[in-house]
């Protein structure tokens, strides 16, 4: 990683909005497209804005993970990350996340990620967020 990258994600991450804490079990939700899934490269990452969220989707192998592109240590973005099967680690300090769970692997993150239900309908790829109270 260029050193001149980890600058560009930090001085982005300082004017992003909080990252979305893990919804409750049982929250209503609303499915949203967010575009195509041949849009995300086998093995890659790619974001989506979509109904208001930053989400970040992963392709291991031919199966998708969505997920809050917002890390929960500085707000970088985790879709400018290193994936590596299903661990990612943040560009800026280092966090390693499960893609899968949302779960914290390494720090110096110590909040998961928000993960979102998502599914492949013909080439587009949906998830569901939660709904607006």
């Amino acid at each position: 990683m260029s050193q001149l990258r980890r600058i560009k994600t930090l001085v982005q991450a300082s004017f992003r909005r909080r990252p979305p804490e893990r919804a409750e079990p049982g929250a209503r939700i609303t499915p949203v497209t967010l575009g195509s899934a041949s849009a995300v490269p086998q093995f890659g990452l790619t974001k989506f804005d979509a109904g208001g969220y930053e989400i970040a989707v992963a392709n291991v192998e031919g199966t998708f993970y969505a997920f809050s592109d917002i890390c929960t240590h500085r707000r970088c973005s985790l879709s400018e990350g290193e994936l590596d099967g299903t661990t990612l680690e943040c560009i800026c300090h280092g966090s390693r996340f499960d893609v899968s769970t949302g779960d914290v692997l390494r720090g110096p993150a110590t909040r998961s990620v928000q993960v979102y239900a998502v599914r492949v309908q013909g080439d587009a790829l949906v998830v569901d967020v939660p709904s607006a109270s």
